[in-house]
């Protein structure tokens, strides 16, 4: 749990930000070994799981804590901070393919983002909820394309995932905008 709110709190600042503190903290280690003082071993762990959780995570949740707001800048350019994305764990990877099926929806490019979304839909998430919301937004592409088989496919598989009652809403709505 501790860990978990540790994880949130370093995952709101800007992956070179986490970098520059890794450097600063390396340093001190450096130095502190050089005088073979014991408080080396703490900041060494710390540029360590700093460095790690970097490459491991990128700037994925900040990112997504973005798109939760609906702020679509900030979402462009956390995915413009990912460096490495075949570096990033399997859940940071899955959320990163919505957020990048998010921005194409958002260019109107609706093939690359059902390409994005579908990835990122058979990939690791936390919740069945989120997959429910990725199906949601599958659904909506396929309306956007006049595909209506596809939607109701999609529709079909949110309504079955479990997922919070504020989804329904928006099911409601897709299958509203179906039956027209």
């Amino acid at each position: 749990m501790v860990l978990k709110k540790v994880q949130r709190w370093v995952h709101q600042y800007d992956p070179d930000i986490r970098f520059i503190v890794c450097a600063i903290s390396m340093l001190c280690c450096f130095y502190l070994t050089l005088h073979r003082s014991p408080l080396a071993i703490p900041f060494f762990i710390l540029s360590a799981l700093l460095f790690i959780d970097t490459l491991r995570n990128s700037s994925v949740w900040y990112g997504f804590t973005a798109f939760r707001r609906g702020d679509l800048t900030t979402v462009n350019h956390a995915l413009q901070q990912v460096r490495w994305p075949q570096l990033l764990s399997p859940q940071s990877l899955a959320y990163y393919n919505w957020l990048k099926g998010v921005k194409e929806i958002a260019e109107q490019r609706y093939a690359a983002a059902k390409v994005h979304l579908l990835v990122a839909i058979n990939g690791e998430l936390k919740t069945q909820n989120d997959r429910c919301l990725l199906h949601c937004l599958l659904a909506e592409i396929a309306l956007q394309e006049e595909e209506g088989d596809l939607a109701r496919e999609h529709i079909k598989h949110a309504t079955t995932l479990e997922h919070r009652p504020e989804v329904n809403r928006i099911i409601q709505s897709l299958t509203q905008r179906l039956s027209k």
